[in-house]
């Protein structure tokens, strides 16, 4: 008889910081009444931003979902953590190697330190692989300053994946992965990875769901020009010893029943998956075929990426010239106050300034912009292995 599987992902919306996410509390103890209802097996969160947030979950669900994990990163923590109704017999994480920038701090991707977590899960005789995930956010899709950065976490996440997956009986992948369908990230993540989308590869939709994740609609975007977009997602793959297919995907955890708002600003995702294992390999295996990765579409897609990467890098030289201008000026600016009779609080303050320009700086423009290009090096170099690697395999 086959398994069954309800696997959820919800993107919670919990930045406590200045009072950026609306009704926090609220919110959260209707996401844990909501999961406590015994509905799911595996729950992917993001955006759990705080240690008193996942605790006060855990001491909800903790009947129905008694194995659980979170993955601690940054300085306050990646936000994702994992909920899961059978045992968790090991985990481990991947820090994404490019994760913004520190000075923007409005934007804080830097601070969160984004990973994909993996936890093994051992279910009806099968060991299964669940990810969790949420990539850097994309802040303006006109001039997306980000965009190698969120590239790199897109191929970094496959490679993951990839290089893991192949003891599980089952991998699953679910979360907010900030990109849409027709995106060259998500499509290297698929392609790279060779799972399929629990959306697009469902027996049974509701035709009145259009699976879109950011919603207008949400009460949380009155005013938002953005449009609707699939933002988060659960992917899947099966193996030689086990098939894997989606009976049924659903947005879900929409508005709070009884309530006069959301449960987040994302619309959730719910699949319900079906296992069955098998004896052996066969012809009609999808774990066998279906789900390798396509290598002729992965090298397309790699080298556009190659393509961005070396305008990141190429762009960085133009970010130190930057700050090499900024850290001339500031010495100037320091030997000239020394030259010039100032009042004493006018001189100490210019010192001051000159000193936070130096160092600011130097630390910016040989530190920091030297790391970035270092990532957008290895990202490049990885990619271009997996290019030599291919046509060898052709040849």
């Amino acid at each position: 008889m086959p398994a069954h599987l309800r696997v959820l992902t919800l993107n919670c919306w919990g930045i406590t910081f200045l009072g950026i996410s609306s009704k926090v509390s609220e919110r959260f103890q209707a996401i844990g009444e909501e999961l406590a209802t015994g509905k799911y097996d595996l729950v992917s969160l993001q955006e759990v931003w705080t240690v008193s947030l996942y605790e006060k979950l855990v001491s909800q669900v903790e009947d129905v979902l008694p194995y659980h994990h979170y993955f601690y990163s940054g300085y306050n923590g990646s936000g994702v953590c994992v909920f899961s109704k059978h045992p968790i017999i090991g985990v481990y994480q991947y820090r994404f190697t490019l994760n913004g920038h520190a000075h923007k701090l409005l934007h804080a991707d830097w601070y969160g330190a984004k990973v994909v977590g993996l936890c093994r899960i051992q279910y009806a005789g099968t060991e299964i692989n669940f990810y969790a995930s949420h990539t850097h956010a994309e802040y303006d899709r006109v001039n997306d300053e980000y965009k190698a950065h969120r590239l790199s976490q897109a191929f970094e996440l496959s490679q993951f994946i990839r290089h893991t997956s192949h003891s599980a009986d089952v991998n699953i992948l679910a979360g907010d992965l900030n990109t849409q369908p027709f995106e060259l990230k998500l499509k290297i993540i698929q392609a790279n990875t060779g799972m399929g989308d629990a959306w697009l590869g469902a027996e049974h939709k509701n035709t009145e769901d259009s699976g879109m994740t950011w919603c207008p609609e949400n009460d949380y975007h009155t005013g938002c020009s953005d449009p609707a977009m699939r933002l988060d997602y659960v992917f899947y793959k099966g193996s030689a010893r086990c098939r894997v297919k989606c009976v049924h995907c659903e947005t879900t955890m929409h508005k709070v029943p009884g309530k006069p708002f959301n449960y987040s600003d994302h619309e959730g995702v719910l699949a319900h998956l079906e296992l069955e294992k098998v004896s052996g390999p066969s012809d009609d295996n999808p774990g066998n075929s279906a789900n390798l990765p396509d290598i002729p579409q992965c090298d397309d897609l790699l080298r556009e990426a190659v393509t961005i990467m070396d305008e990141a890098i190429a762009s960085t030289a133009s970010v130190r010239w930057f700050y090499g201008a900024v850290l001339l000026l500031s010495f100037l600016l320091f030997f000239l106050i020394s030259s010039l009779s100032l009042p004493f609080i006018l001189t100490l303050l210019l010192n001051l300034l000159s000193a936070f320009g130096i160092l600011w700086s130097f630390w910016m423009g040989v530190v920091v912009t030297e790391t970035e290009r270092r990532g957008l090096l290895a990202t490049r170099t990885s990619m271009q292995v997996l290019l030599q690697g291919s046509v060898k395999k052709r040849n």
